[in-house]
């Protein structure tokens, strides 16, 4: 006889907390987390244009990615490129990270290279540009 009332007031209860905002008490937060989100990704893209593959060949022992990095600041950087020779299919043969020393305002060549069996390797590998970390 005491339970249905135990639960009208629990339903009472549940209906005030709602009315009184305790239900909003996330948006703020996501709106917070959307903003630092959409900060993180403009750096990100900021590095991203600082690093592009230039070139992705054959050679006897794999495959090379040649690439150049740009540092568009005052003073000397150190870099972190992180590239993936993939077959056409978006399978990952093999992931190098390389670490370059660029002078302020300059830019970098360099290259790197992966070791791949000449017999079971694809003819054709792409070379993916996967990330760029300011060390």
């Amino acid at each position: 006889m005491i339970a249905p009332y135990l639960r009208l007031v629990g339903v009472i209860c549940g209906c005030a907390a709602l009315l009184s905002g305790c239900g909003r008490s996330s948006e703020p937060k996501a709106a917070v987390d959307t903003a630092d989100r959409a900060d993180l990704q403009h750096t990100t893209a900021e590095m991203q244009r600082s690093a592009f593959v230039t070139g992705c060949e054959g050679t006897l022992s794999g495959w090379e990615a040649t690439a150049v990095v740009s540092n568009r600041d005052q003073i000397e950087h150190r870099y972190l490129v992180v590239i993936s020779f993939m077959t056409p299919e978006s399978a990952v043969l093999e992931r190098t990270s390389t670490e370059i020393l660029v002078a302020p305002g300059g830019t970098q060549d360099f290259t790197t290279e992966t070791v791949l069996d000449p017999v079971t390797r694809p003819q054709s590998v792409r070379c993916v540009l996967r990330g760029v970390e300011q060390l």
